[in-house]
């Protein structure tokens, strides 16, 4: 009777680790979806971060460009007043001023004769 006693125990046995095995197959399995979701999600979020440090790049490029060229009209806008100051007498300032901001005007419109990106 005691070996019967002990082969039931040992079943019992058996069974509970089975039981637990398949419990932590079905887990293995669950997390290895999760992560390779995990770096599905990886994979497409460093691939939208270069693509966004690319557009950064353009960006800063377009920028840099627009800079230069308010810079360039900067300092034509200065030579064309230098040069209109000594030419015009104290009569025509009036109208200097207004075709001065009539430029700023356009620029600020955007109708300067600029290429727009």
């Amino acid at each position: 009777m005691t070996e019967e006693n002990e082969l039931v125990r040992l079943e019992g046995f058996v069974a509970s680790l089975l039981e637990k095995f398949n419990a932590l197959q079905a887990e293995n399995a669950d997390l290895t979806a999760r992560l390779g979701r995990r770096e599905e999600t990886i994979e497409t979020l460093q691939y939208e971060l270069e693509c966004m440090k690319e557009e950064r790049g353009e960006i800063s490029s377009r920028v840099s460009n627009l800079i230069g060229q308010i810079e360039d009209w900067e300092v034509s806008s200065n030579v064309f007043c230098e040069k209109s100051e000594g030419e015009h007498s104290d009569e025509n300032d009036s109208e200097d001023n207004s075709s001065e901001a009539g430029e700023q005007g356009d620029l600020v419109t955007g109708d300067a004769d600029t290429e727009q990106y």
